[in-house]
């Protein structure tokens, strides 16, 4: 596979899980708040919409870790790049 290619899809990946980690925390933060233990809203309780965000952090802290061993040439490249010019300044 193309690294740009492969980089498109890991965007996308991250980029949804983004999207449902903010929908599922406003949801538990507006819809669902703390102490309302029998609401239920699209047939799933507090816990379970809870379940779904944390599952997802889960999978976008692990595709971010792919994502920056990706990058590791980048970014030890940029980071002598900066080393260097901050040592000249």
């Amino acid at each position: 596979m193309r690294k740009h290619t492969q980089n498109k899809y890991i965007d996308g990946v991250l980029f949804i899980a983004l999207l449902v980690l903010l929908v599922t925390g406003i949801i538990m933060y507006v819809v669902l708040p703390p102490g309302g233990h029998d609401k239920v809203w699209l047939s799933l309780t507090r816990h379970e919409w809870g379940d779904i965000h944390f599952w997802t952090a889960v999978i976008f802290t692990v595709v971010i870790a792919v994502h920056l061993l990706l990058h590791s040439s980048w970014i030890v490249k940029s980071y002598n790049l900066f080393k260097g010019k901050k040592g000249q300044l």
